[in-house]
């Protein structure tokens, strides 16, 4: 009786350890969004607000017709969105130079440029998430030339979450009006991009920003709602829990065909992404999770070193959007996943193998500063929560 009890006990505990919830006590916003504090960081790069073409890239953003851009660049296969994502890559980077120097020049023309992409509603005007009930899937007929209403609605949600970390930095050197005039925009964005995504249903597939679950947290920190922090890392953490399987493959991202390499790095670097803003927020991991982490890194170490390996691995389920074409193939790490090999490191504690065609194409997107998969640079991290 006394074994079966200690069983029981045992069960019991180990239950609760994979089922242990975040709590709202628990959640401890970083001021900064990534850090307690900004820092100087070299991987950031020099690039400042003092600098003529930095400001005009910017400024290009403000009130820019991405759904014309999209319609006619891009389609279910490619998408071209550095009209967009370059603009407010650059404007993170000079503003995180400015706060991390204090340059009150430079911060004044961070706050302008805030206001302005605010008052001309830039991005409001893109494919809403309710929308894209109404229109047709990507893939469609296994199209790759179809297009991908998703994508329209992907990367306006996601600069405007950078965006949103942007305003974080500066949110101090906003007047009262300005402020307004932010959090207005701000509030109706994130109810049209972010705020569906909070009891969003998903079977499949891990993604930039954690399939909006970032944005959601870099919300929380600006509105200082830790219930909504609270209440998103709970139903992320389950979802990677989901899709995260036993040996370390993602659902749909692993079994892209011909680019599964490609999306399982892309995948794992956003999720440890997020899972170092939780840790670093309070959260605790389940082991169960951790466990999956570090097989997805031992993953993407495969694909590196034996790619038909990594690709022999079946999938019994459905992946509409499986690459079958050997002429779009593509065989190594995502190069826009740049911090790949320090998350690996800090959050799971493997190091990632030598993948040169990555470490070569990644520069052009370090040049950036900021990695967008994730909302930060991960070369910049001063704390290891391992």
């Amino acid at each position: 009786m006394k074994k079966i009890i200690t069983s029981l006990v045992i069960v019991i505990l180990l239950t609760n350890s994979l089922q242990a919830k975040v709590k709202f006590k628990d959640i401890k916003f970083a001021p900064d969004f990534y850090a307690q504090s900004i820092q100087t960081c070299k991987a950031i790069g020099n690039r400042s607000f003092k600098n003529k073409n930095t400001v005009k890239r910017v400024s290009g953003l403000v009130g820019y017709d991405w759904m014309s851009d999209w319609k006619k660049n891009s389609n279910s296969l490619t998408v071209k969105h550095i009209n967009i994502t370059e603009p407010i890559l650059w404007m993170m980077t000079a503003t995180h130079n400015a706060v991390s120097e204090d340059d009150k020049e430079s911060l004044t023309t961070g706050k302008e440029l805030l206001v302005k992409l605010a008052k001309a509603n830039t991005l409001l005007d893109s494919t809403g998430y309710h929308e894209l009930k109404n229109k047709p899937m990507c893939w469609k007929n296994n199209d790759p030339n179809s297009p991908c209403w998703y994508h329209s609605y992907e990367f306006a949600k996601d600069v405007f979450s950078l965006y949103l970390i942007s305003a974080i930095w500066l949110k101090d050197e906003l007047d009262e009006d300005e402020f307004q005039i932010v959090d207005r925009y701000i509030n109706r964005m994130y109810r049209k991009f972010l705020k569906p995504l909070i009891n969003k249903k998903q079977d499949q597939g891990f993604y930039a920003m954690a399939n909006g679950g970032t944005g959601i947290l870099i919300y929380a920190n600006w509105s200082n709602d830790k219930r909504l922090a609270m209440r998103e890392i709970n139903n992320r953490l389950k979802y990677i829990d989901k899709v995260f399987l036993e040996d370390g493959y993602i659902n749909n991202n692993s079994f892209r065909g011909y680019r599964g390499q490609w999306y399982h790095s892309y995948g794992l670097n956003s999720v440890l992404g997020y899972v170092y803003i939780a840790k670093l927020w309070g959260a605790k991991i389940p082991n169960k999770i951790q466990q999956k982490l570090i097989k997805a890194s031992e993953i993407t170490n495969l694909a590196i070193t034996d790619w038909d390996k990594f690709k022999s691995r079946e999938f019994a389920g459905a992946n509409p959007n499986k690459i079958s074409n050997k002429d779009n193939a593509i065989k190594h790490t995502h190069q826009m996943a740049f911090s790949l090999d320090a998350l690996m490191e800090v959050v799971t504690g493997v190091k990632l193998e030598n993948d040169p065609i990555y470490l070569q194409k990644r520069k052009y997107h370090m040049k950036d500063g900021f990695d967008s998969l994730i909302g930060f640079n991960a070369h910049c991290l001063s704390e290891n929560l391992n």
